[in-house]
């Protein structure tokens, strides 16, 4: 039986067109692909600017580095996430600083962000981590799976204390929250900065690539000049006002990301309806829980992940779908916290991680992508169904 894989991208003839047209040309670098996709991407966001990137990863250097992060900084952040999330701000000098998640969103608890915040000493009009003494100097809340995060509560407890929030939306292209007021606006909006990513397993790819998005001027030049060896608009060629990187996205992958955002709204509404067949094809199944969402939330899910039950070994679930062709992996496992580069600090994490260690001990993601059929979906459940038996832990 053909293996059904994890993720897959959707492309077609507009992709290629695309490609190829940039190929004629001969110009695969700093080109006019990449300004199209670029004001297409802040159109669809509804935001002032975006900068295309090498990818989520650089995006997300690029926000923590505008946002001022350095080696006596620590930023407030979660474990329960991929780790570039974390890096990033390692980048800089700086530390993250880990708070558990609300089990609903999966995202950085609001509560808790303001208990840590609020048991934070105050120093010269800034707080200071309590035991390490850092400068807590930002707030980097991640889009996990798709779901937001609770942006409104996030962001009214970083304006108390006037800290700059940088959005990791890598996971959420598409996904949206619902403000106070009742409008409806995408993941990040009122941070700084919002990162997305656009590999090939995400709602819509360039390949590799990524997108910084937001409002304020400041923070656009200094992406702008960052990602480009720190080259300011007007500088000569070899002029470089400030230190930068080379995280400039190329033509051919900007043309990739023009068509896709073309299409975009139909693949987010054939990866919404595959999650609607697996929402159906799961129901009645006590051990599995399915995604869900807040009454405030319209995600964009990046993946189809379920909950299992604790009566029941995950991995040895994943096992048997991955023995019988069904692509699966567990997520995030391990969380930030526990990975090698971060294990051996217990002042990165000054409260338990309850709810991120049941996380990442729980879920599972399986085969999520819009071309997939209702027919693969059954496949997928029946295999779940079949697998529970064998991986329920003894009584």
């Amino acid at each position: 039986m053909e293996p059904i894989p994890l993720a897959k991208p959707d492309l077609g003839p507009d992709e290629e067109a695309e490609v190829l047209s940039v190929l004629r040309t001969g110009r695969l670098a700093l080109g006019p692909r990449t300004l199209d996709f670029e004001r297409g991407f802040a159109d669809h966001t509804g935001h002032a600017w975006a900068a295309a990137v090498s990818s989520g990863t650089a995006g997300l250097h690029l926000a923590v580095r505008a946002a001022g992060i350095g080696p006596e900084d620590c930023v407030v952040t979660q474990s329960f996430s991929f780790i570039a999330s974390a890096n990033c701000i390692r980048y800089e000098g700086g530390e993250p600083v880990f708070l558990d998640v609300d089990p609903s969103t999966l995202s950085l608890s609001p509560d808790l962000l303001a208990a840590y915040l609020d048991g934070c000493k105050e120093d010269r009009g800034g707080l200071r981590d309590p035991v390490t003494g850092r400068r807590v100097a930002a707030v980097l809340p991640v889009d996990v799976f798709g779901h937001p995060a609770d942006w409104n509560a996030i962001l009214d407890v970083a304006r108390r204390w006037e800290l700059p929030v940088v959005a990791d939306s890598c996971e959420a292209v598409g996904s949206r929250f619902q403000r106070p007021d009742g409008s409806w606006v995408h993941t990040g909006t009122g941070a700084q900065a919002a990162v997305y990513a656009f590999y090939p397993n995400k709602q819509i790819t360039t390949g590799e690539g990524g997108m910084v998005v937001g409002d304020d001027p400041d923070v656009e030049e200094r992406v702008r000049s960052m990602r480009n060896q720190g080259r300011r608009t007007g500088d000569p060629w070899l002029r470089h006002t400030r230190l930068g990187f080379n995280y400039r996205i190329d033509e051919l992958s900007a043309a990739l990301g023009v068509a896709q955002l073309r299409r975009i709204d139909e693949i987010l509404a054939r990866r919404g309806l595959v999650a609607a067949w697996y929402d159906q094809a799961l129901e009645g199944i006590p051990e599995l829980a399915v995604p869900g969402g807040a009454e405030w939330a319209d995600p964009a899910w990046f993946v189809y992940f379920l909950r299992v039950d604790p009566g029941v070994d995950r991995d040895r679930l994943v096992e048997h779908l991955n023995a019988r062709g069904v692509e699966s992996k567990a997520y995030f496992e391990p969380a930030i916290h526990r990975q090698p580069p971060y294990a051996s600090r217990d002042d990165l994490v000054p409260f338990p991680l309850a709810e991120t260690e049941a996380a990442s001990s729980r879920i599972m993601i399986v085969p999520f992508y819009s071309t997939m059929t209702q027919e693969q979906v059954e496949r997928v459940a029946s295999t779940l169904r079949e697998g529970i038996p064998l991986a329920r832990r003894p009584a």
